[in-house]
């Protein structure tokens, strides 16, 4: 019978282009598929929450994969933290219901983006670094507009826009300590590139390039052009993914269809 493994990890995206396998070039989940294929010595592909972009990083991804047996889960279980390389890190390793899918079954996702007003050498792959003081106020004022259902369509990649582009952010919020900011943004789904161009846009208003209530404007005008310029890839980390807690058993089955979200068709990267 087959059985379905979750993987829990984090990693530094700076020398990853991106999650997704691609030829020639190494990626996250390229490396996750080599370490799990040679412990279960065939070949696997592990899915994940959220298709990361080059650059960006992870504090708590997700991703799944099929094992034949309980051989393999233990096999797994045991020895996968210790196979990862420097800049992965496998947090933990577990099986879970057959109905699990890293990427479908998530009902929110939180992204982190981080920020410094100043420079600092060894941290220049970690943050966006920006030399200049900005307006928390307004920044926070533009930010708490972004609460609630919208559609997003003007804050994601002109190419990758669905028929229904509409978001239900439930947190969006800077969070400061002395020159740097954490910006907190969680929603039952992102667009492609939606949390860097928000966060562009947010900088703008900070800089007093935009007003706080010209968010409201963007968001209405559901066009790419009307939002600001998109935040640098190395600020973003993929912080947390939720999922309906009977998932996690695996002696949980769903009847019917499960509890697949339809919703879940797009992530920010």
């Amino acid at each position: 019978m087959s059985r379905t493994v979750r993987i829990d990890l984090a990693y530094d995206g700076s020398a990853f282009h991106g999650w997704q396998i691609q030829p020639r070039l190494r990626t996250v989940q390229g490396d996750l598929s080599a370490m799990a294929s040679r412990l279960l010595g065939r070949e696997v592909k592990p899915t994940g929450a959220g298709r990361t972009d080059t650059g960006v990083h992870a504090l708590g991804q997700v991703a799944h994969l099929v094992c034949e047996s309980r051989d393999e889960v233990e096999r797994l279980t045991r020895a996968l933290r210790r196979t990862a390389p420097d800049d992965i890190e496998i947090i933990s390793v577990r099986e879970v219901s057959p109905d699990f899918e890293a990427r479908f079954s998530a009902v929110w996702r939180r992204y982190e983006y981080r920020l410094l007003l100043g420079r600092d050498l060894f941290r220049r792959n970690l943050e966006w670094q920006i030399h200049w003081d900005l307006d928390r106020d307004a920044m926070a004022a533009g930010a708490e507009l972004f609460s609630g259902a919208h559609d997003y369509s003007s804050f994601c990649k002109a190419t990758s826009l669905k028929e229904n582009n509409v978001c239900d952010v439930s947190e969006c919020r800077f969070q400061w300590r002395g020159g740097s900011a954490i910006f907190h943004i969680r929603a039952n789904r992102f667009l492609h590139h939606m949390v860097r161009t928000l966060v562009g846009t947010l900088v703008e208003v900070g800089k007093g390039l935009r007003p706080p209530a010209e968010i409201r404007d963007i968001l209405a005008a559901r066009d790419r052009s009307a939002a600001g310029k998109m935040a640098p890839a190395h600020g973003l980390y993929l912080a947390e993914v939720g999922y309906p807690e009977a998932l996690s058993d695996p002696r949980y089955r769903a009847n019917g269809a499960g509890l697949r979200s339809a919703i879940n068709e797009e992530e920010t990267r």
